[in-house]
């Protein structure tokens, strides 16, 4: 079974724990996560056995369904300090990569806050985030740090240089791609409305 988007093994292998660990802390069997996700069991299961690779929409759909920030399906790098919740220092940095669609997201906000994250996106060239378009309560905004990229909200297309910012009601059909001839650099900051 293989989806959009591929991740490592190894990251597979931790995100399904991940997933699983959360479920199991909220008393949730697979068949009640898939009605509350519209994810099949089987997919959760084989997602939670790190068997495939969930896309970008599917994660936004488990967070919703398990109520956390997206924040928890990544994996905690470095030692717990009294600067936990507070600081994320620059090698404890945790990220998922998908590399078929060209899209790795690093998380530079520390975990544990649920209703606003902040990423890094690394665009590869002609990469983005996907065929099929975004929708998410609450807002997303956003900083060019380098290269080129196409935001299309809903009918409006934008493109953004360097050095450019955006913000937008992030429950409009959004999608983004790389037009830079190599990699493009996002900070990339959503602040969710936990109604969905």
């Amino acid at each position: 079974m293989s989806d959009d988007n591929d991740l490592d093994t190894n990251t597979l292998l931790g995100l399904g724990e991940r997933i699983r660990n959360l479920r199991v802390e909220r008393d949730l069997t697979l068949a009640a996560l898939s009605a509350k996700s519209q994810i099949s069991v089987g997919m959760l299961s084989h997602i939670e056995r790190g068997k495939t690779s969930p896309s970008l929409k599917l994660l936004d759909r488990l967070r919703v369904a398990l109520g956390v920030p997206l924040a928890s399906f990544f994996e905690a790098h470095g030692d717990r300090s009294a600067e936990e919740g507070t600081i994320t220092r620059i090698g404890h940095r945790s990220t998922l990569a998908f590399s078929k669609t060209g899209l790795t997201k690093e998380l530079l906000s520390p975990p544990g806050h649920s209703e606003m994250e902040m990423l890094m996106l690394s665009i590869a060239v002609g990469g983005g985030s996907g065929s099929d378009p975004w929708r998410r309560n609450g807002e997303k905004a956003g900083y060019v740090m380098q290269g080129r990229f196409e935001l299309q909200i809903g009918e409006q297309i934008h493109v953004l240089e360097q050095g450019d910012a955006f913000q937008f009601d992030s429950r409009q059909p959004h999608w983004f791609r790389n037009l830079a001839d190599s990699e493009t650099r996002v900070i990339w900051i959503i602040r969710s409305s936990e109604a969905g």
